[in-house]
């Protein structure tokens, strides 16, 4: 969506870009005009059963008899040279729900962070096909293993060596297993407000945390009083989610704690980010990202040429 575009569907939606409806633009529409047979498959399913169905197939299997089956199913893509339309288009769908995820009311940046960013991530993880080869010849050698743990997992320094990682398995027993070497490839982690290294910008209120309205009260309330700490109650009665990292609008420009913008300020690392764009990587995010700060770089100095 352009910003135009965003601004003009805020105004007659009560200020906010509907989830539901970027589904249905990004994401079913161009999906019709690719694979109709399957756009009609879904095309009244809402996000969560949508995301029910394609995750169901893939919890029926086991991890890697999945892995396996699409390998095989992204060879004969390629041999045929014919993309998949529904995970080509949920991949481009992953990139284009970035700039109005800005815009959203924070349930339903709830909805996407629970319900459809868990199978964008499976989707769109795809490997070369020399590494698919190695990673099943290890497996069927013996030589690796998943294991699926719950939410609530967590690792524990161990007193000799390695760690305890402490996790409920798919039946629901309590594990605790101890491993000599460690690895965590999860990747960069957001850094909240209070972490920023840089103290001045953080003083003297030119950044703030990243912040999204509930549009209705009563589900703000209610995640309020369940004592939810990202969860923000501001008089008489607006509720606002936190989100990770700091508050910035669509030039990437830092907003400070009333929402003005830093015109000479710009967040682009990734930590900060994080939490108001969805999927903040790959070449299309760089280079609309790039083009956005150039653009208003340019006004920036045009602005001041004026004045000088």
């Amino acid at each position: 969506m352009s910003q135009d575009e965003i601004f003009e569907y805020k105004a007659s939606h009560g200020g906010f870009v509907d989830l539901d409806y970027v589904f249905e633009r990004n994401f079913k529409q161009p999906l019709r005009k690719k694979n109709e047979k399957f756009y009609n498959e879904i095309k009244d399913l809402s996000i969560e059963d949508f995301v029910e169905k394609m995750l169901s197939i893939r919890e029926e299997l086991d991890s890697f008899e999945l892995f396996k089956a699409e390998y095989d199913e992204a060879q004969k893509s390629i041999e045929r040279h014919q993309t998949i339309a529904w995970k080509e288009t949920l991949a481009a769908f992953s990139y284009a729900i970035n700039y109005p995820a800005k815009h959203f009311a924070a349930e339903d940046m709830i909805r996407m962070r629970k319900t459809l960013l868990p199978l964008i991530s499976v989707i769109i993880a795809s490997l070369p096909q020399s590494s698919y080869k190695e990673i099943i010849a290890l497996y069927n050698a013996g030589l690796i293993r998943l294991v699926s743990v719950d939410d609530e997992s967590y690792v524990e320094p161990h007193s000799g060596e390695g760690i305890v990682y402490h996790y409920t398995d798919h039946t629901g027993d309590k594990k605790s297993d101890h491993y000599k070497m460690y690895i965590d490839a999860i990747g960069q982690q957001p850094v909240q407000f209070n972490d920023i290294p840089f103290s001045t910008l953080r003083e003297d209120g030119i950044i703030s945390s990243g912040y999204l309205k509930f549009k209705d009260t009563d589900a703000g309330k209610e995640q309020f009083q369940h004592n939810n700490g990202n969860i923000l109650k501001v008089e008489p009665d607006h509720f606002y989610l936190r989100v990770d990292g700091l508050n910035i609008n669509d030039h990437f420009q830092a907003l400070d704690y009333y929402g003005k913008a830093s015109p000479y300020l710009f967040i682009m690392a990734v930590p900060f980010i994080a939490g108001l764009n969805p999927d903040y990587s790959g070449l299309d995010f760089c280079d609309t990202a790039g083009k956005r700060v150039a653009h208003s770089l340019k006004s920036i100095i045009t602005a001041d040429q004026t004045v000088f």
